[in-house]
């Protein structure tokens, strides 16, 4: 497990999305603004800032074949940027998405012909883009999502979504709007799926708030990361339905890697590696956690005062650092904060993945499992 190239912006990074090559990163400094930044050798210069929203963008996710970024935010609103060549600059479409409270995460499809919004009103808008008004509009997913939607993926098969929320709950719907999408072959997940229909739900094993949902590559298997520190992987194939708990902190992001290796973070700053073996889901591995000269080589000013980070670590963890630290004050994670989002490679590699967190940093790893 290797960290391939790491960053420090000088905010923290609450949500983010690279575009197709990875050559410019979309990331939002926990405000209403979306910053857009150029790789320019090995740093990251900034060349746009888009200020359409009005209160905290809370997700912005960047279609890597049509280059259009969706964003979302508290202000109960979502924008489709596209990059007009001529002026060089980003121009937002409004997206109807008539909800009443905050959007918590937007996804494109994975024919990007249409995108999820989740939010706190209890529903999920499927948006597509209407010919005849020239904007994007929405479908609502709403029974039986009973509390606010944190999360959202797509099935490979550009219908089904999976999301999860403060209900405690993961649910698989139908998100097939007629006109827009052909229909899919039959899967293990049902064979007629009119919009909203409910294809599975799963619980959380202790009841925590389900934080991130993802599909396996191949689509047969749902897994999502609970407040409870614990994962779920359910494979209505088999009917198969397997939780393991974690002693770490809450979990808050889960990706793929490949079809029996998951990758989770949250508030305990270091990536880790569940593999399958065949007969149950175990821990393999914590990214970045035996590189101690990378470390080392790439600590900041602000990390150089240890009884500062000493104190820090004692107040944020609930416990002393010199259980969970080194000697100068540093965590033993590459991340020194909690880690906000985990995004799985635009360009479909399935061993490398990349991390964002509250210190600021943007990693992107090699996963080997």
């Amino acid at each position: 497990m290797s960290v391939l190239d790491e960053f420090t912006f000088p905010f923290c990074v609450t949500a983010y999305s690279f575009n197709g090559d990875k050559s410019q990163v979309a990331l939002c400094p926990n405000s209403n603004e979306v910053h857009i930044y150029a790789r320019s050798g090995t740093q990251w210069v900034q060349t746009h800032v888009l200020k359409e929203h009005d209160l905290l963008v809370t997700s912005i996710d960047w279609a890597p074949q049509t280059n259009r970024i969706v964003s979302c935010s508290q202000d109960k609103n979502a924008y489709v940027w596209t990059f007009d060549q001529a002026a060089v600059v980003w121009r937002p479409t409004l997206v109807h998405l008539r909800i009443n409270r905050a959007a918590t995460q937007a996804r494109w499809s994975p024919q990007e012909n249409k995108f999820a919004v989740a939010s706190g009103d209890k529903c999920v808008a499927i948006c597509y883009f209407g010919e005849e008004n020239n904007w994007w509009v929405s479908k609502h997913l709403k029974k039986p999502i009973a509390s606010t939607v944190l999360c959202v993926d797509w099935h490979p098969n550009n219908v089904l979504i999976a999301c999860g929320g403060t209900d405690m709950k993961a649910r698989v719907l139908s998100a097939f709007i007629k006109g827009v999408d052909q229909k899919p072959p039959s899967t293990a997940w049902g064979e007629r799926l009119p919009f909203n229909t409910l294809c599975g739900e799963f619980e959380s094993p202790s009841s925590g708030w389900v934080h991130s949902v993802g599909f396996s590559p191949d689509g047969e298997s749902l897994a999502f990361a609970s407040h409870d520190s614990s994962i779920t992987v359910a494979t209505p194939a088999t009917g198969d339905v397997t939780s393991v708990r974690s002693p770490n902190l809450p979990f808050t992001s889960l990706v793929w890697s490949d079809q029996s290796t998951i990758v989770v973070s949250g508030h305990d700053c270091s990536p880790m590696v569940y593999a399958f073996d065949g007969s149950a889901w175990r821990l393999v591995a914590k990214l970045g956690e035996d590189d101690k000269s990378r470390r080392s080589s790439t600590a900041s000013p602000s990390n150089s005062n240890s009884a500062f980070n000493l104190f820090r670590q004692m107040d944020s963890r609930s416990q002393p650092a010199k259980s969970s630290g080194t000697a100068d004050g540093m965590l033993k994670s590459v991340h020194q904060n909690t880690i906000t989002e985990l995004r799985s490679d635009p360009a479909g590699n399935p061993v490398e993945i990349s991390s964002s967190g509250l210190d600021g940093k943007l990693i992107q790893w090699r996963v080997q499992a």
